[in-house]
């Protein structure tokens, strides 16, 4: 079958009108009937029906239409692919970088260093730490930027910082009506929202509460779990709960209507935004050159003295 033959097919049965088929094909009505009478002659049965209101598939026609969108569907993955050759670079630097202060440090600085070296190529890759820690380990990225993951064997780790995770709820009673610092048990009995359940912040709220008060994360009145800081502050401004999200996103939704930031009768809830790299991995000169690049320019105040 040819490719204009798989064309016609699906076009035909999208349309159900030889007309209006022809018109979008950019072929006359005779030109596209004779098409028509071709097919069925190599395949030597009749896929399809004239009637008075259009055309209709035999059950030959189904047949073979149900092919023709599957060819169809095989070659826009060919066009995809084929396209995908012709976008890829090498890049010179692969770092990879957390969804919280990762994503928030490293795309203005790859700007900074980028006026410096105009010819690095950089690809950043986010995602979760147990991930990122196995690319590492994997030789797949130079060094990565995690939050509060254990090193494990065979990964060299420095720390950047320490950030610290904040308390946001829906501005509507109980909670904008009750004095600050809100009471631990108080906060307890409020439905949670928490996310990112493979992220190492998850495990800052769970050891904070475990190891100061003797409460799991079971012990909270989690009423939702979601993958990503967007979906859960919009479980918060919709009323769904409170959550505790890192700094960095709390400067985000500062302003978001709907929100409210407060305190909490307890410790802060800190935890270290690392540098990491695989100890055993050449690395290159520019990457190296990229990871002091990174050391020397956090931004003033980024993690807070206080901290």
């Amino acid at each position: 079958m040819q490719l204009d033959d798989i064309e016609v097919l699906v076009t035909v049965a999208d349309t159900k009108s030889l007309s209006q088929a022809a018109e979008r094909l950019y072929m006359s009505r005779p030109g596209l009937s004779q098409k028509i009478a071709n097919i069925e002659t190599r395949f030597g049965m009749k896929l399809y029906e004239r009637t008075s209101t259009g055309v209709v598939p035999t059950p030959a026609g189904v047949i073979v239409t149900k092919f023709a969108r599957k060819m169809t569907s095989l070659e826009n993955s060919l066009a995809a692919e084929l396209a995908a050759v012709d976008e890829n670079f090498d890049s010179t630097i692969e770092v990879g970088m957390t969804l919280a202060d990762g994503v928030t440090l490293l795309p203005a600085l790859v700007k900074k260093f980028h006026d410096l070296h105009p010819d690095a190529l950089v690809q950043l890759d986010a995602g979760y730490e147990p991930g990122l820690m196995k690319k590492l380990k994997d030789g797949d990225l130079d060094f990565a930027i995690l939050e509060n993951e254990p090193i494990e064997d065979g990964i060299s780790s420095e720390t950047l910082g320490f950030s610290q995770l904040v308390f946001c709820a829906p501005d509507k009673p109980p909670y904008n009506s009750i004095p600050q610092p809100v009471k631990v048990k108080t906060l307890l009995e409020w439905p949670m929202v928490i996310y990112e359940w493979d992220s190492g912040r998850h495990m800052v709220g769970n050891r904070h509460f475990r190891d100061r008060y003797g409460v799991s994360l079971r012990d909270h009145n989690m009423v939702a779990c979601f993958d990503t800081h967007e979906a859960m502050m919009n479980g918060v401004r919709a009323g769904l709960g409170w959550a505790s999200v890192p700094r960095c996103i709390a400067r985000r939704y500062r302003h978001e209507p709907g929100v409210i930031w407060f305190d909490v009768d307890t410790d802060p809830m800190r935890y270290p935004v690392d540098l990491a790299w695989h100890s055993g991995r050449a690395i290159s000169p520019l990457a190296l050159e990229f990871m002091d690049f990174i050391r020397e320019n956090i931004p003033d105040g980024y993690f807070r003295s206080d901290e």
